[in-house]
């Protein structure tokens, strides 16, 4: 930069022109108008400074002092004080941005601007950073907002944005950036946006990719040759670290379009190699039909090579025992969800290539046996609560409560319902296989609310359809529904012992013992008969059942004379009684 003395010269001030280069655009109305009111009184106090316009003799270029002469143009001054120097293009532009980041309002926006300028001169990421007094980390990133489209520059003008949240929508798409910025102004939390970390962690989760897990391989150059390789692509992280400081990994797309091209792309061509040799490919319906949902198992008998066979004594994956040989035997199913490519085999031809590995498997594919048992634990709970829930609903007496207390207690205690058991009330009075809408429910409750005892035992249905089912993940009891039944004379260990007697596995290939029972069971008879108390559980068993029905007769004027009375809530939790409902609750 040239250093020789500038004079300082009053210059007309319609010889002066802005300059096109400055980075500054905006200048805030109220600090304009103060400076105004400044000029107007004292008038300007410190020099613009200026070069000679290129062949226009006697006009000028406006290189610093814009906001002085704007307040000149206002309060319309003939002249106005400047220093002249001759300047060089490039000398214009770095005076322009070094003293445009002294002032503090100077936008991260404009200071942007300002440096692209330069770059577009041929200036290198040093020779700003050099130039401007930043780092190369800190010019880097200034630079890469001006990749930010018209509507997010609006944005981070309007302050929606801050430097840090506009620099990670800038590293995107353009055609992402819109949705992006949607994202993080959006409220998140107690009504305010995203804090920069969750911004950062939003950003990365949606819009990013491991290349390191793409099923593609990230090499191919031909794969998409628009794209060419990942490893130098500027659109993966570690290409760029200065600008993606928050991004944990190397490794990273953060073009997704690009990625579903080239995945795409990967499917394509192995669909082809794969039918090429014979083998079947599973898309579409069929697919989606397989795979409902990414991390569902798969149906409809087919079984994933890559699972673990529990057969095998060293519980090695299917893929693993039957070899390469055996997996190009197998079906390629395309993942509806992610497009990626299974190698599967339906149950049967599994079965027999682990026989022929010398593997016997009782059922390919079947889920670890721990599961298996935790699957047979829940039936049984099922059908014991289910057992349970359709004797109480045989036993059920009535209601102390109003047809309009009913319908009001059974729409809230519907519209509280998960949706399976939504399902399962539907299905219950034949209204469909599926959970119908709170209105449609509303009408329905309006059908029965003619008669009193079907309305009560609707509000009672859905009460207890929650526990007639037991809960995959607990191991707890249906506590509501073994009180409730107490108190219609009904044993829940009388029905849980029948249920579990009735799922007891009948043998199925022994004759030979079943011919032999009948001379056999004199013996134990004779010896055992003084000891073996085998009538009497059995006259237990039926003074039980007889009972129950009394009891449930007998309570019928206790309930209707405790209808009447109705006790208060005081009353019913300051009672020495145990509190109801639970399971070791003892009532008349």
């Amino acid at each position: 930069m040239q250093t020789e003395q500038a004079s300082i010269d009053f210059l007309p001030l319609d010889s002066i022109r802005k300059s096109p280069t400055n980075p500054r655009k905006r200048f805030p109305e109220a600090e304009h108008l103060e400076l105004v009111e400044s000029v107007r009184e004292h008038g300007i106090l410190q020099p613009v400074l200026v070069r000679p316009w290129p062949d226009e003799p006697g006009l000028f270029e406006l290189v610093a002092g814009e906001r002085r002469y704007r307040a000149a143009s206002v309060v319309e001054l003939e002249l106005i004080p400047a220093l002249v120097r001759d300047l060089t293009d490039d000398e214009v532009l770095q005076i322009q941005i070094v003293e445009n980041l002294q002032r503090r309002d100077l936008h991260p926006l404009e200071e942007a601007d300002g440096y692209k300028v330069l770059s577009d001169r041929g200036h290198t990421l040093e020779q700003i950073a050099t130039e401007v007094s930043q780092t190369r980390t800190y010019v880097a990133q200034r630079l890469k907002l001006c990749a930010l489209n018209a509507q997010t520059r609006k944005l981070f003008f309007d302050e929606k944005l801050n430097a840090k949240t506009a620099l990670m929508i800038a590293r995107l798409p353009t055609d992402l950036q819109d949705k992006a910025a949607k994202e993080l102004t959006a409220t998140y939390i107690n009504g305010e946006p995203r804090s920069v970390k969750a911004a950062s962690e939003h950003i990365e989760r949606t819009y990013m990719l491991r290349l390191d897990q793409a099923p593609f391989k990230t090499a191919d150059a031909a794969l998409v040759p628009a794209a060419g390789a990942c490893g130098p692509c500027p659109k993966r992280t570690g290409n760029q670290p200065e600008l993606f400081e928050d991004v944990r990994g190397k490794e990273i797309c953060t073009d997704p379009a690009c990625f579903a091209k080239k995945r795409e792309a990967a499917a394509v061509q192995k669909r082809a190699d794969a039918e090429a040799a014979g083998r079947t490919v599973i898309t579409g319906k069929e697919a989606k039909a397989a795979l409902p949902n990414q991390y569902s198992q798969l149906q409809g008998g087919l079984v994933k090579l890559d699972d673990t066979c529990y057969e095998d004594p060293k519980r090695r994956s299917y893929r693993q025992i039957i070899g390469a040989k055996g997996v190009k035997a197998a079906a390629l199913l395309e993942s509806p969800h992610d497009g990626k490519l299974i190698d599967v085999m339906p149950k049967a031809d599994l079965k027999k290539a682990l026989a022929d590995k010398g593997i016997e498997a009782r059922s390919a594919g079947a889920s670890n046996p721990s599961q298996s048992a935790e699957l047979a634990k829940k039936k049984k709970a099922d059908a014991y609560r289910g057992e349970l829930f359709r004797q109480v609903r045989e036993a059920h007496d009535g209601t102390g409560l109003d047809d309009f207390d009913l319908k009001i207690v059974a729409v809230t205690f519907y519209r509280r319902l998960w949706n399976e058991n939504q399902k399962r009330l539907c299905k219950l009075y034949d209204w469909g296989k599926t959970a119908i809408s709170e209105a449609d429910f509303a009408k329905k409750v309006d059908e029965i609310a003619a008669d009193s005892e079907a309305l009560g035992r609707l509000v009672m249905d859905i009460a207890l359809i929650d526990e007639s089912v037991a809960p995959t993940y607990s191991t707890g009891k249906p506590e509501l529904l073994e009180a409730i039944a107490r108190e219609r004379g009904i044993d829940p260990g009388v029905v849980r012992k029948q249920v579990e007697t009735d799922m007891r596995p009948k043998p199925k290939e022994k004759p030979a013992p079943a011919k032999k029972t009948p001379p056999a069971a004199p013996k134990p008879t004779a010896k055992a008969a003084p000891t073996k108390p085998a009538p009497a559980p059995a006259k237990k068993v039926a003074a039980k059942k007889a009972p129950a029905k009394k009891v449930t007769a007998a309570l019928k004027p206790v309930i209707a004379k405790k209808a009447a009375k109705k006790p208060s809530p005081a009353e019913i939790f300051n009672s020495s009684e145990p509190a109801w409902p639970f399971p070791n609750t003892g009532r008349p």
